[in-house]
């Protein structure tokens, strides 16, 4: 006999064996899947409470770069791509090229910016209110790289008129 046939016959054996085999139950005790739960959960804790402002570009959306270390606040997002304007997952304008189309502006009020951002005031004031504390009007502003200065300009105009006085820029920081 060959050493190859010798091999397949060793082999056989060895599938006979594992076949005839009974499973086994694995037995995991309730200590065990509670430990897995507590830590998953501190886990998961840490993870969210570390950063209160979870910023999501959107597509096609370039933002720039900076050496700048600081955290931003939580406040109100808005979302400046070069193509289009966001407020709440919402397109409120379109942009050409980093530029707001003139009929939106007036007197450098984006108009449907103005009344989502009005809402969303209100809201806002509401709950301050009831909690017992002082608003303070706070925008995120996460621009494109592309963005005329212009139409930043007039988002910050726009967001100043309804007593928003804090703005944070969202950059993503070199090195």
């Amino acid at each position: 006999m060959t050493p190859e046939e010798l091999f397949e016959i060793k082999k056989e054996l060895k599938r006979a064996k594992r076949r005839d085999k009974e499973l086994e139950e694995a037995n995991m005790g309730l200590t065990s899947l509670m430990d897995i739960v507590s830590i998953i959960v501190v886990y998961l804790l840490k993870s969210y409470a570390s950063d209160p402002v979870l910023i999501t570009p959107i597509a096609e959306q370039k933002i720039p770069m900076s050496k700048m270390d600081a955290a931003i606040k939580e406040g109100v997002p808005i979302y400046i791509s070069s193509r289009e304007l966001i407020f709440k997952e919402e397109q409120v304008a379109v942009l050409k090229e980093g530029e707001l189309d003139p009929s939106v502006v007036q007197g450098h009020i984006i108009a449907p910016l103005f009344e989502k951002l009005e809402e969303e005031t209100e809201k806002s004031k509401a709950i301050f209110e009831g909690r017992g504390e002082e608003w303070v009007g706070h925008v995120i502003l996460i621009g494109d790289e592309a963005l005329k200065f212009s139409t930043i300009v007039d988002v910050m105009y726009t967001a100043g008129r309804l007593e928003y006085s804090e703005y944070s820029f969202c950059i993503i920081q070199k090195g």
